[in-house]
């Protein structure tokens, strides 16, 4: 070590803390659970610095996100968590009734952020209740594009049958009605369960 660096003081040579991975750019896709749990952890950490003294705008800052009246701007808040339109909207109606009513903001960015953590396990549970149905939705669909394939297998002439003009055409027709009718009502009732919570 130089006599320079020696007689610098402590806190210059203290290293800056790393940079989150909000500042460097990276971001996950909106919507997923992965912007949830960075949603969830940056209000846990506007939380914890107000609870050891950091004014409001100095908490937000240090999440990455520009409070200069001491609550979050939503404009701001919309680009760094776009999947998460509700959750950005309760926590900008949060901080600034907090603001409003004097409350502890630290206190109800707890609650908020419990709140959002639930919101995800509630979601994690629904994905993987869902992951069955799917599963069994997406090999239905394949089954009548199999029937064919085995029917050239075992020797016999499906294609032939199906493209004769007459009868075979008709059922050709009338199966892919079918399977297109099947995969909307389907896909259907998984979006109405995904809705349903």
């Amino acid at each position: 070590m130089s006599r320079a660096t020696a007689l610098r003081p402590a806190r210059a040579r203290r290293r800056r803390p790393r940079r989150s991975w909000w500042r460097r750019g990276r971001r996950p896709a909106p919507g997923s659970a992965a912007e949830l749990d960075d949603l969830v952890a940056a209000v846990t950490g506007v939380a914890a610095a107000l609870r050891s003294g950091a004014l409001p705008a100095q908490a937000w800052r240090r999440a990455g996100v520009l409070a200069p009246d001491g609550a979050p701007e939503p404009a701001d808040l919309a680009r760094r968590w776009p999947g998460r339109p509700a959750a950005v909207a309760t926590l900008v109606a949060a901080t600034r009734l907090t603001a409003t009513l004097g409350a502890a903001p630290a206190t109800v960015l707890d609650q908020v952020a419990a709140s959002l953590a639930r919101e995800g396990e509630a979601a994690g549970q629904r994905r993987a209740a869902l992951a069955g149905p799917l599963a069994t939705a997406r090999l239905l669909a394949w089954l009548p594009a199999v029937g064919p394939v085995l029917g050239l297998v075992l020797g016999a002439d499906p294609v032939g049958v199906l493209l004769d003009g007459r009868g075979g055409t008709a059922l050709l027709v009338a199966g892919l009605l079918l399977v297109l009718g099947g995969r909307r009502w389907t896909a259907r009732l998984l979006a109405d369960a995904q809705d349903q919570g």
